[in-house]
């Protein structure tokens, strides 16, 4: 049997080798899932801890234990305290199963005097002599060397310190003190150090000092950690008052597997140090915290990824299977017929799937690695940078989805053999001759169920957020709906159904109107695709509309997740950089003559403003006033107050309001606007505000909530030296550049808006007030560059932001990179699948009409009308399919790549999601298209050069 195997092996070589194709880009596919989860995580986690760093300035790593020594027990009750706290770290530590990049333990008394020195005033310096473990291999001398363990010969004890101990104590290197515990007032206990060097840390990032060398060893002498126990300790002229046990966890190596329970495990340490009056550190923590939720997001998400991507290889595993079985069933009823079971036939196909899978089950991780580490460098959908790669390793996890991979696949392959096993010779042939039943799915109205089923959830979807919104709830961030992926694949399914469903019908009318017209190729092309009711070239074309569909969606996912990353911060920011400089001011006093108490006024000194504009990077600048705590009052406003007797109240103050002052002019050479926010383009408002410099542009609730009409007199009671003047309402709009309209006030409700004209309103201030700085900047300008253009024009700023370090730091988001990866990976794999299943497809379909050539050829057709068949075949069938896929993919992405706003607080998504098709994408699904379909010209071109046309006329004619 093993034999006949091979023997069959050999004879169906390029099917079979298809069939590995997929089987390893299945098992690769799902072998990626934990290898690419757990790099994207730790990538996640770390980045996370380094921002924490960067913030606040210290080692996320930090895992210490602080304790304070009982001064009243004995040497021997101190040291099993010091003994029992240390044992007690370690095993904290080690339950977490983290590596230590350093480690130490420091003991100290805290209370020592040199005894035989007085400073001026009569007293006695203080110090504290202590010990800490592993100190030699983090530090450098100044002057001296280390210390040697034990006590010399001549009674003295060898001690090291910082420069900064010695400046502060007055002690000098080289020199023998006296020392003696501060509660030791006779002096009874003594024992004689020498400071023997002077060293400091050889590394200031060094995670071993994190707590920081001066500030927290300012005046410590450090001696040997035997020598202080054996000594000083045990003669009791030290008294250890505090003990730490410090890590630091070396959390870019963090292994991903031991996280999933660590919150729970720290903070029982917590409580347990507590309990016993320790000191516990670990600020991780906070980011473990929220790095739990984001990651079951990610996970969440890439998970969600897969279902299309998986989908579409069990699909194209069960057409090639479904070919194949096809293709064999003849050599099947031979077997039948000559005594072969259902069960040996069944075994040799068997066979055959188990001895690819247990390739497949060994060389999928590998593969899965070397896809993992091409995507680790996805700076975006098919874009690849060099940066640092991702912590990659191969785990067990990623061979038993690979062995999960095959079982699921030999189960695909396997499903077609059964039914073709149990057919004998004349049940096959009596099948072929039989009119084929309309498929299961036809019959159920699959198509409609997928195709309504989505819709309608859809639809539900967006009711959902609606009444969300209504009610105010704006963080809905990681709550993802599962569904997102399988609703937009059942509804790219359902719709290639119902399309296939309908379109031999189409093609019949278009036979039937130009019957007689018809060249004989067009003909018999249109008669064969038209009857194809139940046919492989239906299977073909939903295979296709599936995988060009799904491309497409994914292609523009990942477009409008990027587009919407930058765009986000155009927007929040407003321009290219925006720069708030310090203002000098004056205080002036005066009585207020109405009511006869003294008042003062701020007076702001205005800094050159054209400064800016002589900066060698920038282009042009703008003055942008802003005001946060503005009222905008009026009569005509009707705002609604919820609460007290008799319903409902209206005021016609709104308070809180965002106000912004610009110039017209400078603001349209600066501002960054999307031109779908506005109904408009952002000019014609500031046209607007040039030709009526009194007038006011306000956000759109004033005309929708509050009743508010265009010409209405509005009055402003601005924050700025408290001026109140009248303005004329021009325009109403949702967005404006850096204005988010979801961020909600003290009250729980969304911000108000208003911009003004600049000139206007610095003619009713009292004085001129500071004002923000944009600046559009030139092509290819470096941030660095910029920032050293600001300190060499000596303009004293407070704060800068530039919109592409923005970017870049957005684009550096784990979340965003490994969605790029994921997508990125399931379109390779999707292009791919439609790239073999495509020419498997034809190749097969060539080969197994010999006898029809040879047939068309008998009744005259010529080899040129051959050839224009099957290039109508594949317009009718591939051609037509493509089409439909890109019509499907793009609704499809318009419908439900918006609903991926879900993943962020409805307050971070502006400007809204949106899909707007790239060129270069599709650009690049045009380039695998065409050489699909080149190639596939080309195969079936040497196929059908190779077919023996004498022997398959004679057959024809015969």
């Amino acid at each position: 049997m093993f034999t006949l195997l091979l023997r069959k092996m050999r004879n169906t070589k390029w099917m079979v080798a298809c069939l590995l194709i997929g089987f390893i880009m299945a098992s690769a596919m799902l072998s990626t899932i934990p290898i690419y989860m757990n790099a994207s995580l730790q990538r996640m986690l770390v980045k996370d801890l380094e921002e924490f760093q960067r913030e606040n300035n210290v080692y996320p790593g930090v895992y210490a234990f602080h304790n304070v020594v009982p001064l009243n027990d004995d040497k021997d009750g101190q040291l099993e305290f010091i003994n029992e706290r240390i044992d007690f770290a370690n095993e904290q530590f080690d339950s977490l199963g983290f590596k230590a990049q350093s480690d130490k333990i420091f003991i100290v008394d805290d209370y020592d005097n040199i005894t035989s020195l007085s400073t001026s005033g009569g007293s006695r310096p203080a110090v504290k002599v202590g010990t800490m473990t592993n100190l030699s291999e983090h530090i450098t001398f100044v002057e001296g060397r280390m210390f040697e363990p034990g006590l010399r010969e001549d009674g003295v004890y060898e001690v090291i310190t910082t420069q900064n101990a010695l400046k502060i104590s007055g002690l000098t290197a080289n020199t023998v003190y006296e020392v003696a515990n501060s509660f030791d007032t006779a002096a009874l206990r003594t024992m004689k150090v020498e400071i023997v060097g002077v060293f400091t840390a050889s590394d200031a990032n060094d995670p071993y000092w994190a707590e920081g060398l001066d500030a927290t060893y300012l005046n410590t002498l450090f001696m040997d950690y035997d020598t202080f126990l054996e000594g000083p300790v045990e003669d009791e002229v030290c008294i250890p008052s505090s003990l730490d046990r410090r890590f630091a966890i070396d959390y870019p190596s963090m292994d991903m597997t031991k996280l999933a329970n660590i919150n729970e495990i720290v903070t029982q340490q917590k409580k347990d140090a507590a309990s016993m009056r320790i000191n516990f550190s670990f600020p991780a923590q906070e980011i473990l915290i929220e790095y739990e939720s984001r990651a079951s997001q990610l996970k969440m998400i890439l998970w969600l990824i897969q279902i299309p991507v998986m989908l579409m290889i069990v699909f194209y595993l069960f057409m090639v299977s479904q070919l194949n079985v096809e293709q064999e069933k003849n050599e099947i009823a031979v077997f039948k017929s000559r005594g072969a079971s259902s069960g040996q036939i069944f075994l040799i196909y068997a066979l055959e799937s188990l001895l690819l899978g247990l390739f497949t089950a060994v060389i999928g991780p590998f593969v899965a690695l070397l896809l993992c580490r091409m995507l680790g460098a996805s700076n975006g959908f098919m874009e690849f940078v060099n940066r640092k790669a991702l912590p990659i390793t191969l785990t067990t996890d990623a061979f038993l989805y690979s062995i999960l991979a095959v079982v699921v696949f030999f189960i695909t392959t396997m499903t077609p053999i059964i039914p073709a096993a149990k057919m004998s010779i004349v049940a096959h042939k009596q099948s072929k001759a039989k009119k084929k039943k309309r498929p299961l799915w036809e019959k159920l109205f699959l198509d409609v169920i997928l195709l309504g089923g989505s819709i309608g959830w859809l639809y539900y979807y967006h009711y959902q957020q609606e009444n969300l919104l209504d009610m105010g709830v704006t963080n809905s961030s990681g709550t993802i709906n599962p569904m997102l992926f399988v609703a937009s694949t059942a509804f790219i399914l359902g719709a290639a159904l119902v399309v296939i469903r309908i379109y031999p019908l189409i093609i019949r009318l278009i036979y039937k109107i130009g019957k007689r017209f018809w060249s004989p190729a067009a003909y018999v092309s249109l008669n064969n695709i038209g009857r194809s009711s139940t046919g492989r070239e239906r299977f073909l074309m939903v295979f296709l509309v599936l995988t060009v569909s799904l491309g497409i969606f994914f292609a523009n996912t990942a477009r409008a997740l990027n587009r919407n990353a930058e765009e986000k911060v155009y927007y929040t920011i407003g321009c290219d950089a925006i720069i708030t400089e310090n203002w000098k001011s004056e205080v002036h006093s005066y009585t207020d003559e109405s009511t006869g108490e003294n008042a003062s006024v701020t007076n702001y000194i205005e800094p050159t403003f054209e400064r800016f504009a002589g900066l060698p990077q920038v282009e042009s600048s703008a003055r942008v006033l802003k005001s946060y705590h503005t009222a905008i009052s009026g009569e005509d406003i009707q705002k609604p107050l919820s609460g007290g007797r008799g319903g409902n109240r209206v005021t016609d103050t709104v308070g809180s309001c965002t106000v912004m002052a610009i110039n017209p002019a400078e603001f349209s050479s600066v501002a960054h606007s999307i031109d779908r926010l506005l109904p408009s383009h952002i000019n014609a408002y500031l046209n607007g505000l040039s030709d009526s410099p009194s007038g006011v542009i306000l956000s759109s609730s004033f005309k929708d909530s509050y009743g508010v009409k265009l010409g209405d007199v509005v009055t402003i009671n601005s924050d700025w030296g408290d001026a109140t003047f009248e303005a004329t309402v021009i325009a109403f709009v949702e967005y404006w550049p850096s204005i988010n309209p979801y961020k909600q006030t003290d009250d729980g409700a969304y911000v108000d808006f208003a911009i003004l004209n600049y000139d206007y309103v610095q003619i009713h201030t009292p004085s001129v007030q500071p004002y923000e700085v944009w600046l559009n900047l030139k092509e290819d300008t470096a941030t660095a560059d910029l920032f050293a253009s600001i300190e060499e024009s000596d303009i004293q700023a407070s704060s800068i932001q530039v919109s592409a370090q923005n970017i870049i730091s957005e684009k550096n988001d784990p979340m965003l990179q490994g969605l790029n990866g994921a997508l990125t990976l399931g379109f390779i794999i999707i292009m791919i699948m439609c790239l073999i299943g495509f020419l498997i497809y034809w190749i097969l379909s060539i080969k197994s009409r010999t006898l029809q050539f040879g047939i068309l050829r008998a009744m005259g057709m010529s080899f040129r009308e051959i050839i224009a068949l099957i290039l109508y075949e594949q317009l009718l069938v591939s051609g037509v399919a493509i089409i439909i896929a890109f019509v499907i993919g793009y609704f499809a992405s318009v419908l439900y790549i918006p609903l991926f706003e879900s993943l962020y607080d409805a307050s971070q998504m502006v400007p809204p999601l949106a899909v707007i098709p790239e060129r270069g994408d599709y650009l690049k699904i045009y380039v695998v298209i065409g050489a699909m379909l080149l190639l596939g010209f080309v195969v079936l071109a040497r196929l059908i050069s190779k077919i023996n046309i004498s022997k398959a006329l004679k057959l024809g004619e015969e």
